[in-house]
């Protein structure tokens, strides 16, 4: 049945026509000049490519049901209405040019490409089909929401350099899920779903999400991995805090999945959050405060650095963290937990430092020790720290990121000067030297100082460690004896 539209032409009066796009291999121009008003309530069908010309306008506030593509040449970023573009064609279809859409719907087991900058204000309703967005990317407004049931067929592609972005409104408390995933070989949903508690969200704000089905591109990643990585970025937002999933499938992996752990691993240093739940194959990272690229790693290869951000350790898991250089645990108002039953080896080569928000409950064992033989998880433990008898004194030494002290020479051949880099901080200072099969050497309390030396003369070569306690700052430094 023909249905009315609202027609209008730029110089004419609007009038009412019936009109039907008969199917044709012409496509069908709107030219520059001309308006043409899809009123509420009625439904503009084009069978053929729809081409909007620059200088013309399309304001459709009913229903716009594409078969075949869309164009917009208009120069900037162009308003088609207030109403729904529907894309329910039989073959792949594609978008091209800057439009801005109210609502759309997606009806199309071909597919629908993305071929310019697109912006949904409304309801995106995903009903059959993929959309994929390749080097462009979907903006979805402040008030914009996603409906139906996506999976595998039914999802966002966003593979290439184009991101699905989300702009939220001034305040924004909640969970919002982007439903992507990738093409490559077979088709697989992999979203990403970010809970906020806080943060500022000014005008012109949003989250962008990409991904890729390969493992991420850094050499040190080997032994245990996911063959997909995330990229999230954002703009404007501020202050904010989230916890974040990631579902990947069983044929990402390569290696052991139990082992894996979410982990931002760029910009570096890598920040490792809790193990992966292997039963749902999910990733989670609880307290982000800063986006960057996310997959599942346990290296057989340590990082260089590397951060423990909000882990908790639960009874009967036992599990190893390491770095070549430094291990950085906790601060910042994150938390490194170990709880009843649970154990944890921590291996580095250099330095590790253990901050404010480390906790080990009674009955949960924390192991750390700096490596001489380059092993590291999968060594012999050597415990520096291990857990607390006192359920109300919860937590490790607290250390500051900032160095406090300076171990000089080293290596060295017998002396060695230990230098408070902030002297007057404590009115004492416990100093302690350890060889690596865990034996004190020497312990000493200084008063007033900010310089202590020690000999190593008639120890054998190797390492020797210095663990100094001020106040409230405790450091652990590593000294080379030649």
């Amino acid at each position: 049945m023909k249905k009315p539209i609202l027609l209008r032409i730029a110089g004419l009066p609007m009038f009412l026509v019936f009109l039907w796009l008969p199917p044709s291999r012409a496509d069908n121009v709107i030219t520059s000049g001309t308006t043409v008003t899809v009123s509420s309530g009625t439904s503009f069908v084009s069978t053929s490519n729809l081409v909007i010309k620059n200088g013309a306008t399309l304001d459709n506030a009913g229903t716009l049901i594409l078969h075949k593509d869309l164009s917009n040449e208009n120069r900037l970023p162009n308003q088609i209405g207030s109403g729904t573009a529907e894309f329910s064609g039989t073959t792949s279809q594609t978008i091209t040019g800057e439009n801005i859409i109210q609502s759309m719907i997606v009806n199309n087991s071909s597919g629908v490409e993305i071929g310019g900058n697109t912006n949904v204000n409304g309801t995106m309703t995903l009903i059959n089909g993929a959309v994929s967005l390749g080097n462009y990317n979907l903006l979805l407004g402040p008030l914009a929401t996603i409906e139906g049931t996506p999976s595998a067929s039914i999802m966002i592609v966003v593979t290439g350099s184009g991101e699905l972005r989300k702009e939220f409104s001034t305040g924004f408390t909640g969970v919002f899920t982007w439903p992507v995933g990738d093409d490559t070989d077979t088709p697989e949903y992999s979203p990403v779903s970010l809970n906020f508690t806080g943060g500022v969200f000014p005008a012109g704000n949003y989250i962008g999400v990409n991904l890729k089905n390969i493992v991420y591109p850094d050499p040190g990643i080997t032994g245990n991995f996911l063959n997909r990585y995330w990229n999230i970025t954002q703009s404007g937002i501020t202050s904010f805090n989230c916890d974040a999933t990631f579902q990947y499938t069983a044929s990402d992996v390569t290696g052991t999945e139990s082992m894996l752990s979410c982990t931002k691993v760029s910009p570096l240093p890598w920040v490792t959050y809790a193990l992966t739940d292997a039963v749902n194959h999910k990733l989670t990272a609880r307290g982000i405060t800063s986006f960057g690229s996310f997959t599942g790693v346990k290296s057989s290869s340590p990082p260089v650095n590397q951060e423990l951000a909000n882990i908790i350790t639960p009874n009967g898991v036992t599990t190893c963290y390491d770095a070549t250089q430094v291990l950085t645990v906790a601060g910042d108002g994150k938390t490194f937990i170990v709880e009843n039953n649970g154990s944890v080896t921590m291996v580095a080569g250099n330095r590790i430092v253990m901050l404010p928000g480390t906790k080990v409950f009674p009955g949960g064992y924390l192991y750390a020790h700096i490596t001489t033989t380059g092993t590291y998880c999968g060594s012999e433990k050597n415990p520096l720290a291990a857990s607390h008898d006192d359920e109300n004194s919860l937590g490790i030494e607290q250390v500051i990121k900032k160095q406090f002290i300076r171990v000089y020479p080293n290596p060295t051949t017998d002396i060695v000067i230990v230098e408070l880099m902030e002297p007057g901080t404590a009115a004492s200072a416990n100093v302690s030297v350890y060889s690596m099969n865990g034996n004190k050497l020497l312990q000493k309390t200084i008063n007033s100082e900010s310089r202590f030396q020690f000999s190593l003369s008639g120890k054998p070569i190797g390492i020797y460690m210095v663990h100094v306690q001020s106040g409230d700052k405790s450091e652990i430094a590593k000294v080379i004896k030649n």
